[in-house]
């Protein structure tokens, strides 16, 4: 058991507390305090019993003890703050020494026995803090000696030091809680705003579609108006040029007929002249003709253009029978201007494919404009090898969760890649004077891509192969797009 005189115990109180102070984490702070109280008294046993205040009870965070059994099991032991010696320091507030614990009836209980474990001597002294006592510091001994009156006033000078350091480490702790439950807070409510700035920014780009959209449409109607209006201006000159220039025909014929009649009166030379002159105005009269139909064929497509999406009503559409059904008519339409032309078609149509949301009329025009291209193409191929080359046209769909693509494949010319840039571009066409207006793929590309918010692509090979490639967006992907 520890001596000395007063000095040494007051320098060596001071010493502790400043050691008990500088430890503000409870599970470092009672080992140590639990350690010194044995070193300093000389104990075979010493624990710190702090109280619950929520349940009024008594437990052991921490003890020591010569005995490792004894420590085990107080470790696990809690009992009312008003039982036993514990209690009874803890509830009268003063410090206790008890020389005989198992033969003292005022304070024998079954929660001594079992803190004690039939301990001889004891020292209690309550832990008293500025709100309230905390918990009591027990001291121990067995088989050792007994205490004597100047270690129960240490321990009671000592247990100030110790509530002050329990005090504080409490403190720091619920300040630690604090601090993680609000950190924790500030985490939550930034995933939080991260999250509806993510819904936000989701929104806005939604919105910015929507805008798009909103410009495009009206770019597109004014365009329309427009091309309408213009169309109309242009149509009755054209129709006085054509008119004209087919009576002009026909008094040429008659013109030709006259003067086949009068050429034996004139000079040779004269009569050569003559008829030069009447084959450069015959011809020059097939020129404008020619050209005036293919005039006339641009403002009927212009008007078509204009009139293009005109609120027809959208609707589940049966993608491979559209398709289908407009491969046929194409096919028979060229069959009829080319009778010699053998076209071999090989389909592939994915029963997954289902149905796109989608305007018939105008998705059945791309079909046919597409696979009318691709005819064409292919005759002129086969014009120009004969039996050397065999007209080939694939059609394909193939279904993808957020979409359905259409392939259409044909072996001609394919495109230059000159002239891919400028594809989609109204009135470019890549085939000669008065075969094309240049406005099937521009208003195709407008239907698929403006209209029915998919996308027209297109992949080539110059002398191999074109392929024409459609994605159409499913309902729910067009709804959501709203």
């Amino acid at each position: 058991m520890a001596t000395g005189d007063g000095n040494a115990r007051a320098r060596l109180l001071f010493d502790l507390g400043c050691s008990f102070a500088a430890r503000l984490q409870i599970g470092e702070l009672v080992p140590y305090v639990i350690a010194k109280c044995r070193e300093v008294l000389d104990a075979e046993g010493a624990s710190l019993l702090l109280l619950d205040a929520e349940r009024n009870e008594l437990y052991f965070p921490f003890v020591v003890d010569e005995d490792p059994a004894v420590a085990e099991r107080l470790r696990s032991l809690r009992f009312p703050a008003e039982r036993g010696i514990a209690g009874a320091t803890l509830q009268s507030g003063e410090a206790l020494r008890v020389d005989d614990v198992a033969n003292d009836p005022r304070f024998f209980s079954a929660a001594d026995r079992h803190s004690g474990f039939h301990s001889r001597n004891m020292l209690c002294a309550p832990l008293k803090a500025r709100g309230g006592s905390l918990g009591v510091l027990q001291i121990v001994n067995r088989h050792r000696g007994g205490f004597n009156d100047d270690d129960l006033e240490f321990l009671e000078a000592l247990a100030g030091s110790v509530a002050v350091a329990v005090e504080n480490a409490q403190l720091y702790s619920r300040l630690q809680q604090a601090a993680a439950e609000l950190e924790q807070k500030v985490v939550d409510r930034t995933q939080e705003l991260q999250e509806k700035n993510s819904e936000l920014g989701v929104a806005l780009q939604r919105l910015r579609a929507m805008q798009a959209q909103l410009v495009t449409q009206e770019k597109l109607a004014a365009l329309g108006q427009l091309t309408a209006g213009i169309a109309h201006e242009i149509k009755n000159p054209l129709n006085f040029v054509n008119n004209f220039a087919q009576l002009s025909g026909e008094l040429m014929q008659d013109l030709q007929a006259t003067l086949g009649e009068q050429a034996q009166r004139l000079e040779p030379q004269a009569r050569d002249s003559v008829d030069e002159t009447v084959a450069d105005l015959a011809a020059n009269l097939e020129r404008i003709r020619q050209h005036g139909q293919r005039a006339d064929a641009i403002v009927r497509s212009m008007l078509q253009h204009a009139r293009s999406g005109g609120g027809e009503p959208a609707q589940p559409t049966d993608v491979n029978a559209l398709l289908e059904e407009n491969a046929a008519l194409a096919y028979h339409g060229w069959r009829g201007r080319e009778p010699g032309l053998e076209i071999a078609i090989d389909t592939s149509y994915d029963p997954a494919a289902g149905t796109v949301f989608a305007v018939p009329q105008d998705l059945g025009r791309v079909f046919l404009n597409i696979i009318g291209n691709a005819c064409y193409a292919v005759a002129e191929k086969h014009r120009r090898l004969g039996g050397r080359f065999t007209p080939k046209l694939s059609l394909r769909t193939i279904a993808h969760p957020r979409h359905v693509e259409i392939r259409i494949r044909d072996n001609g010319d394919g495109i230059a890649s000159a002239a891919m840039e400028n594809i989609f571009t109204p009135f470019f066409t890549t085939k000669p004077a008065g075969e094309g207006t240049g406005l099937g793929l521009s208003i195709s590309h407008d239907i698929v891509v403006q209209q029915h918010r998919g996308q027209l692509k297109i992949d080539s090979i110059e002398g191999e192969y074109a392929e024409l490639i459609i994605e159409l967006p499913r309902k729910e992907m067009v709804d959501e797009a709203r």
